[in-house]
């Protein structure tokens, strides 16, 4: 078996690698007393180099990025120059000088390079160094061994959201209490996103959702990360979760049941005043991906957005997922174009939404306004 041919099982099990390599370094920035500072420097706007402030979020932002293109690279090198992510990795810091920051061979190499876009800060340099080598220690998730099949490299692209709702990250609050499960705001509501999707259909195939901040341990004071993920392709899926949304869907207790939804709250007041005339259960919480993952852990049935401010590296991982479980997502405007005319002739409009649903193709969209489970 070559390097373009491998088991689905085998790079799934690279992206939760990644994943959790990402959660390590996202969580390393926050623990660590000399990256810490740098953060809380950026969102007070007190520190002098105003400049390395606004650098310093998206540089944790780059390194998560860089560090997954440089190790699903190095494992699977026919897929170099088609992982794709939310950032450009070129700085500049005090002294003019324009820094390509990208992960090097070796540990000291890595810090030597960081180390001047941090403006000579060797020590914060070398923290985040160490985070970017350090090396996972995971075991073959069992659910994964009958995903045996092989599949080519080649056709596979990967979207990549390295820290979703970076404004919480920062922010970092970490008493925040949940509603009927879903917080509203928090470092419970940061992901990481990596989807692979199939570079002819433009259909996510593989998915992995991590949340890094998931809860905290009361005895270490250090926080615990989750993840999630869903595989889809050639009519073959498996996920990590206890169910599946269609047997969720066909239990006799889900027939008059109050649909929930969750929505961002700078969502639109009609969009709101709509939802809530239809009965449904309306709840708030912030980032694109921790929305998702709510739909995707049955904490709601849905998540709607109005505004095109969702992006291929937010929907393509989740987007897996909901397919790996028989959900997906669709483009809001078509679907209520589409129910609206069928409706009026009388016709089945919610099997052609599953229809529409399963032909919707969000990787190859630069933005995607709804999730539909």
């Amino acid at each position: 078996m070559t390097d373009t041919t491998v088991k689905m099982a085998d790079i799934l099990t690279s992206l939760i690698r990644v994943s959790e390599k990402a959660a390590h370094l996202a969580q390393t920035v926050r623990s660590e007393h000399a990256l810490f500072e740098l953060l809380v420097e950026e969102k007070t706007g007190t520190a002098k180099n105003k400049r390395f402030q606004q650098d310093f979020k998206t540089l944790a932002d780059v390194l998560i990025q860089e560090m997954i293109k440089h190790d699903l690279g190095k494992q699977f090198p026919s897929i170099i120059g088609h992982i794709h992510g939310e950032e450009d990795n070129t700085f500049t810091n005090q002294l003019g000088e324009t820094v390509t920051v990208q992960v090097q061979p070796s540990l000291q190499q890595t810090a030597d390079l960081l180390c001047t876009v941090l403006d000579g800060n060797q020590h914060a340099a070398t923290l985040l160094a160490q985070a970017v080598h350090w090396e996972v220690a995971m075991e073959m998730d069992e659910r994964l061994t009958a995903a045996a099949s092989d599949i080519s490299v080649e056709s596979l692209g990967i979207w990549i959201d390295p820290i979703d709702s970076t404004a919480e990250y920062i922010r970092g609050a970490e008493d925040e209490t949940a509603t009927d499960g879903v917080f509203h705001r928090g470092l419970q509501c940061c992901t990481v996103l990596i989807g692979a999707f199939d570079r002819e259909s433009g259909l996510p195939v593989m998915g992995v959702i991590n949340q890094p901040f998931a809860h905290k341990d009361q005895e270490t004071l250090r926080w615990k990360s989750r993840h999630l993920w869903g595989l889809c392709y050639n009519g073959y899926s498996c996920h990590s979760l206890m169910y599946t949304m269609a047997t969720e869907q066909s239990h006799p207790s889900e027939a008059n049941r109050v649909l929930s939804v969750v929505l961002s709250e700078s969502e639109s007041d009609d969009m709101k005043s709509l939802l809530s005339r239809a009965g449904h259960r309306l709840c708030y919480a912030n980032g694109a991906g921790y929305k998702m993952l709510c739909v995707i852990d049955r904490l709601v049935d849905a998540y709607v957005l109005t505004k095109s401010s969702t992006y291929k590296w937010d929907t393509c991982g989740p987007h897996a997922i909901l397919r790996a479980l028989g959900g997906g997502m669709v483009d809001l405007d078509a679907t209520i174009k589409l129910m609206s005319n069928l409706a009026s002739r009388g016709l089945d409009s919610l099997q052609a939404l599953q229809d529409v649903r399963e032909d919707a193709d969000p990787c190859g969209l630069d933005k995607l306004p709804v999730g539909f489970a």
